[in-house]
């Protein structure tokens, strides 16, 4: 089995066709493919069998307090907050499971007696392909573009915009969200402040890139097949369609597969947990010096600036 070079009728005689005659039935072919995929990513509530994808944001300690005892008492007999040991700040964790992938159940066309696939000569003879020689010629071709990481007609991606032109959004709930500690919102007039007090840094949503991303190629040289007659007919774009869309479901429920941080090429953005990476702690004192009615109270809170913890990358590959 082997590349072939597929006939067609120039109005007088039957030709091979030219290198860009098969180009152009490839890039038919990604196009018809992105009108019904056969491997297909979902969002789904829960249980997602791409994975788990984890936000951890850090939270506040837990606030300590202490009266003012007086000078005669042994310890803590100062206005100060040297007594008081409160927590340290820790994470929250969120988790994230929500992209599924479906491979669908595809069956190999059948060629009954050869009278399938398109024609080719070899010797002065003229053959049928088999299937493996269609998958040499132009579908192994086209499973090679559809996981090169561009965006390609039914093909997935992730990305933090909302809203994406040529793309379709699979759900409008996010599949992963980076949220970080809101730094501004703790004070120390505040404590004890509620110790997890998030704000969103961004979102990530499924996206299915558009048929219309691609431009429909017009098939100029229809390729031959042989009726079950025996003699030769020309495809026209309805004919020649229908084998090219079998096919190449067939092709890429074989070879196509999604993953998170595995092998294969990237698609979209990559999904990024950030944390902020320091804390500050905080005193108040409520009441005056050195009255008993008076509280001293301490709070570890999150500061600094957002770093990165883990970066969660959906990528396209070929088996």
């Amino acid at each position: 089995m082997a590349v072939r070079t597929p006939l067609y009728y120039d109005g007088s005689s039957i030709r091979e066709m030219s290198a860009s005659d098969i180009t152009a039935i490839k890039n038919r072919c990604v196009y018809v493919y992105g009108a019904n995929p056969s491997v297909d990513l979902s969002r789904v509530a829960s249980g997602g069998s791409l994975g788990t994808f984890t936000d951890s944001r850090l939270r506040a300690g837990s606030a300590t307090s202490s009266s003012y005892k007086g000078p005669n008492t042994p310890t803590n007999n100062n206005d100060d907050y040297n007594a008081l040991s409160p927590g340290g700040t820790s994470p929250v964790p969120v988790t994230y499971d929500h992209i599924s992938q479906t491979i669908e159940s595809v069956s190999q066309e059948s060629d009954t007696n050869n009278r399938r696939n398109f024609i080719y000569q070899s010797g002065g003879d003229i053959y049928a392909m088999s299937h493996t020689d269609m998958y040499d010629t132009f579908y192994n071709d086209v499973i090679d573009d559809l996981v090169s990481g561009n965006n390609r007609p039914g093909i997935y991606t992730v990305t933090k915009e909302y809203n994406v032109t040529n793309m379709t959004r699979v759900s409008d709930s996010v599949v992963f969200k980076d949220t970080k500690a809101n730094a501004g919102a703790y004070t120390a007039s505040g404590i004890p402040e509620t110790r997890d007090q998030p704000t969103t840094v961004d979102n990530w949503y499924l996206h299915r890139v558009n048929q219309s991303i691609f431009t429909n190629p017009t098939i100029s040289n229809q390729p031959l097949l042989i009726r079950t007659d025996g003699d030769f007919q020309q495809h026209n774009d309805t004919t020649l369609d229908a084998i090219l869309t079998a096919d190449i479901r067939y092709w890429a429920a074989q070879k196509i597969s999604y993953n998170i941080n595995g092998s294969g090429n990237q698609l979209g953005d990559p999904m990024i947990d950030t944390r902020l990476n320091s804390s500050v702690r905080r005193n108040k004192q409520f009441g005056s010096t050195g009255l008993s009615t008076t509280t001293y109270r301490s709070q570890v809170m999150p500061a600094g600036s957002p770093i990165p913890i883990n970066t969660y990358t959906l990528k396209i590959t070929r088996s």
